[in-house]
């Protein structure tokens, strides 16, 4: 069921509720891209607004707070697309790059190999919290992978319980995908993925939190 058929009818001027489906474009996902730039500007530009803070938290998750790192290329390209719609970019904060200021919208992606999906999506609802203002927002990417013996794992479970755990409100689950006419582009297989994997994974889940206001 979306989320549009749960909303009760009215008779005043209609709440714009975002799509349950993101048509990325024929082109497949390319597995290895942690910020896919469709899927980004689909999320920027549907859950924030112009002018407002917009912070990137990539997996594996970065240096510990107070140690000197370097942005890493794939995140300062993402980066530099935020500002090239017109929102200011942070990336995951340290003691020396983080004001303290809180941010509007937090993009965490979890589309790369990580060995505990449970510490991956504890990290960043954690991290998100600590830098979201009441009433920002927090879209998580991740994607269901296979085991070495076929068997589909699917963080969504994680995500939704971290966020949970910590006081954030489950407001979407968006499927992004690309589409060719009415048909979903297959991906490629995974380099090295098992023979015996049954399910073909061809789109990304985005998960859509509310860091709800108190008192």
């Amino acid at each position: 069921m979306s989320a549009s058929s749960r909303r009760p009818r009215s008779t005043s001027a209609a709440v714009r509720v975002p799509s349950t489906l993101w048509a990325l474009g024929p082109e497949p996902l390319d597995p290895d891209d942690r910020w896919p730039d469709p899927v980004l500007s689909h999320a920027i530009t549907e859950f924030s607004e112009p002018a407002s803070q917009v912070m990137l938290l990539g997996w594996p998750t970065p240096a510990a707070r107070g140690a000197l790192r370097i942005i890493e290329p794939d995140t300062a390209a993402a980066l530099a697309a935020i500002g090239d719609l017109d929102r200011h970019g942070l990336d995951a904060p340290t003691d020396r790059s983080w004001s303290g200021e809180q941010v509007d919208l937090v993009i965490a992606s979890l589309l790369t190999e990580h060995v505990d999906p449970n510490a991956a999506a504890d990290h960043v609802t954690s991290l998100a919290t600590e830098v979201l203002t009441m009433g920002g927002l927090l879209v998580v990417l991740s994607r269901c992978r296979h085991s070495d013996s076929g068997v589909l794992l699917d963080p969504a479970g994680s995500v939704v319980a971290a966020a949970q755990a910590a006081d954030l409100l489950y407001l979407q689950h968006i499927i992004a995908a690309p589409i060719s006419g009415t048909t979903i582009t297959a991906a490629p297989a995974e380099p090295g993925s098992s023979a015996v994997a049954r399910h073909n994974v061809a789109h990304t889940d985005v998960f859509v939190f509310l860091q709800p206001a108190h008192g």
